[in-house]
């Protein structure tokens, strides 16, 4: 009975700490919020869609503020590269500037540089 005892002891002390090992696995959740230069729904929506990575746990773009919000694991990001994927997309951050190439791709009403076209449709007016 005594090493019953003592083998449900060991056998819960390994699970333990083969979850706290999975949390430390998992690498540290950091979050960080810039600007970015967007004037529709369709640029929220290019921009959220763009942070749809591994690694990244959250991203939401507030076309109201300018302002994107996004959860990431630190080990896998940094803030630089979080940047890069905005511009990648098309978008200027409050650090960054997106190439001319890939600014040229996005649709004409997202051309926030010469200020955009009016969207029609369902996307969100620009304030």
């Amino acid at each position: 009975m005594v090493t019953y005892f003592k083998l449900m002891k060991t056998t819960l002390l390994l699970m333990a700490l083969a979850t706290c090992a999975s949390f430390t696995a998992q690498g540290q959740k950091s979050q960080v919020s810039f600007g970015v230069a967007a004037v529709c729904g369709m640029c929220e929506a290019r921009i959220e869609a763009a942070y749809d990575l591994k690694g990244i746990v959250a991203a939401d773009f507030d076309l109201e503020t300018k302002t994107l919000h996004v959860v990431y694991k630190s080990k896998k990001w940094d803030e630089e590269r979080l940047h890069k994927v905005a511009t990648a997309a098309g978008h200027d951050t409050d650090t960054f500037k997106a190439t001319d190439e890939a600014y040229a791709n996005m649709h004409g009403c997202c051309k926030y540089r010469e200020g955009g076209a009016a969207c029609s449709g369902d996307e969100k007016e620009r304030p």
